[in-house]
């Protein structure tokens, strides 16, 4: 007789930040926090990221492209799912910025927020071009390896499509070297429109404020990316 399997019902509820899109999780088990901790213990970004990837597809319920997923919507599904999973109060030690004494601070995952923006993500170029923006994808930021291209791949991943009075010309339809080409004729206004999209992508953030227990020191950091968070 094969033994039960457990907690395998997803139990919550929650939106993903870029989409407002509901959907059901289950917090993440052993087996997944086994993983999570090599993960951890590697200080390995990458490690890193595939841990979370592959927990988040464990554990959330319905068809869920986790590769459509902006980095700010990883981060928050993450921290809320850990939250879930081995409790919402975390415990951090934090260097006083003037003594560097070890302060020991406390604090609430459930309280972390990802505040997204609603902005209109149509950009007009000219009177009858426009360019229909997105937020990109971890999955495009994190397949970039040449320092140089980040910049330009990261705008290009921001194109949903470009839009004339006619049609609506998908960019993942399109060549690279196409995409470059309509990007480079471009003027500078025109290319700081599509650009300045970039500037605000929403951040999965925590400001932590306390007063060194040694020196008596007022220190301030902002936890922010998910190495902050792991």
């Amino acid at each position: 007789m094969a033994l039960p399997s457990l907690n395998d019902t997803p139990k919550y509820e929650l939106k993903i930040p870029s989409t407002g899109k509901k959907i059901k999780f289950r917090p993440y088990l052993v087996k997944e926090e086994k993983i999570l901790l090599i993960a951890a213990e590697s200080k390995d970004k990458d490690q890193m990221l595939g841990a979370i990837v592959d927990t988040i597809k464990s554990c959330v319920q319905g068809n869920l492209n986790v590769n459509d997923l902006t980095t700010f919507d990883l981060e928050y599904l993450f921290i809320q799912m850990r939250a879930k999973s081995v409790g919402e109060n975390a415990s951090l030690n934090i260097k006083c910025q003037s003594c560097e004494e070890d302060n020991e601070y406390h604090m609430n995952l459930e309280d972390i927020r990802c505040n997204v923006k609603r902005k209109d993500n149509v950009i007009k170029l000219t009177d009858d071009i426009s360019v229909e923006m997105r937020y990109p994808s971890y999955s495009k930021l994190n397949n970039v390896d040449d320092e140089k291209e980040v910049g330009l791949s990261v705008l290009m991943s921001c194109m949903e499509a470009v839009l004339t009075e006619d049609e609506r010309i998908v960019i993942a339809d399109e060549s690279k070297e196409s995409v470059e080409k309509f990007i480079e004729s471009m003027t500078r206004d025109q290319f700081k429109k599509v650009s300045d999209f970039l500037s605000d992508i929403p951040k999965v953030e925590y400001d932590i404020d306390f007063d060194c227990t040694k020196c008596g020191e007022h220190s301030h950091y902002e936890l922010r990316g998910i190495q902050d968070f792991f």
